[in-house]
């Protein structure tokens, strides 16, 4: 229960979001990837561990060969129906993803015939009728473009043209059975994005034939900075820049729903720690573009064990359930993402400096931040300091503190009634209280990197 005080400390008047709001579907969706469909994890225990770390939605997929065994018989399994049902009925918002081949069709590659596509259109109508409210969003196909989830000859890139025209099919098929679903199309990787054959399918006409856009953003197998949150932020926006001069330079809802650092040992492993820093920057930065309508963080439990092996290592939990720094990092980050309406930036003269500004219900609150990683320590100056606020580094505990500080260090023993000071490195710290009239007075480098590099140059 300490996560959840801190929450109704942090922002006084709101509520312990564990549990809470958790079938959201308007706003902004904090969600995890899961992979119920493959029979990992123990149902149950997952679902409240993700409930209890604020999470309102889940990823996962029912595969058309699993369904459609027998050709032209429609059949749910089991276990697909027993772990979306569970989830719809503990408050979770699934989002389902219709994808990967079947073998009575098309030789078992992507459907690209006319008979072909029909099959993926009358499953596409079962599934949607099957499981009726308890799904609300649905996701066509899982990166097409690289041909995962195929068998190995056809393990290849696929076409904008080809996904297109499954697109056009299924879309209306599915809206003619539940008009109130949201389609979803797109779930690209970053290198199709980059190579344009995203925008390839919005030049054919995609935007007509979905409800929003989603893209997979991995980018920690790239060199610092590109890595970081704040890079992957940026292109981001571009990629929302990109799909509005489609669009009559209308916004499109825009969906992330696979991204992460995974923390395995090795070439383009992450520290934990750090990790969790980027993560909760990620969910942060997304609140800064009013399209971007949700996240979904792969994955939320590790695959395995192997410390050297990524695909093991994306999780949130260990295979076990024991929670990474991600989980609590998340646990705190989610009330301000999914509650908390962006208002804008604080400036400051250090850019790696990063102030978001935030209401949530009635509440102030500012997340800050370095990009570069290293310590600053930031000196805060209020107008009015008798209103004490709340501190807390994402997943550590939070503390009251009331305004005074004095650089004794420097030789200015003066206290400064209306000063406040704390350190601020690659992890997020949320400030919580009434913030109006507060200022960033100071910006001090404070980082061992600053102090070794300055030794170097003398």
């Amino acid at each position: 229960m300490r996560r959840c005080r801190a929450v109704l400390s942090l922002f006084l008047s709101v509520f312990c979001f564990v549990g809470a709001a958790s079938a959201q579907t308007d706003g902004f969706i904090v969600g995890v990837c899961t992979h119920f469909s493959q029979g990992k994890g123990l149902l149950e225990r997952n679902i409240e561990s993700i409930k209890q770390a604020g999470i309102a939605s889940m990823r996962d997929e029912v595969g058309w060969g699993a369904i459609e065994r027998e050709k032209g018989k429609l059949t749910m399994p089991e276990q697909f129906d027993r772990y979306v049902r569970t989830a719809a009925g503990e408050g979770v918002n699934v989002l389902l993803i219709l994808d990967y081949a079947n073998g009575f069709y098309d030789d078992g590659d992507r459907p690209r015939s006319p008979e072909a596509i029909e099959g993926f259109c009358r499953y596409a109508e079962f599934v949607v009728r099957h499981f009726g409210k308890d799904v609300r969003l649905y996701e066509i196909w899982n990166e097409w473009d690289i041909g995962i989830g195929l068998p190995e000859r056809y393990n290849k890139g696929g076409s904008a043209q080809d996904y297109f025209n499954l697109l056009k099919a299924v879309y209306p098929r599915i809206r003619a059975v539940d008009p109130g679903v949201t389609v979803i199309a797109g779930a690209s990787t970053s290198g199709a994005v980059k190579k344009g054959w995203l925008e390839d399918v919005v030049k054919l006409g995609a935007l007509d034939f979905c409800d929003a856009v989603s893209i997979h953003s991995y980018n920690y197998s790239d060199r610092f900075p590109e890595r970081g949150p704040e890079a992957c932020s940026a292109w981001m926006t571009g990629v929302q820049a990109m799909l509005r001069t489609h669009n009559h330079g209308r916004d499109v809802p825009f969906y992330v729903t696979e991204m992460g650092w995974p923390t395995h040992v090795g070439r383009h492993g992450t520290d934990p720690e750090l990790s969790a820093s980027y993560l909760a920057r990620l969910y942060l930065l997304a609140r800064t573009s009013p399209s971007f309508s949700g996240i979904w963080w792969y994955d939320f439990q590790d695959d395995g064990w192997n410390p050297q092996y990524n695909e093991d290592n994306f999780g949130l939990v260990r295979p076990d359930l024991t929670p990474k720094p991600a989980y609590h990092v998340m646990a705190d980050i989610a009330p301000v993402v999914a509650a908390g309406e962006f208002v804008g930036r604080v400036q400051a003269e250090d850019e790696s400096l990063w102030i978001l500004r935030f209401k949530v219900r009635s509440g102030d609150c500012w997340a800050l931040w370095s990009a570069d990683d290293r310590d600053r320590q930031v000196i805060l100056e209020a107008e009015s300091p008798d209103r004490p606020l709340t501190i807390q580094q994402t997943g550590s505990d939070w503390r009251q503190v009331k305004w005074g500080f004095r650089d004794w260090t420097s030789r200015r023993s003066e206290p400064a009634v209306n000063q406040l000071s704390l350190v601020v490195g690659a992890r997020p710290v949320l400030i919580g209280g009434d913030l109006s009239g507060v200022s960033v007075a100071e910006v001090i480098a404070q980082s061992r990197e600053v102090a070794e590099q300055n030794e170097k140059s003398n």
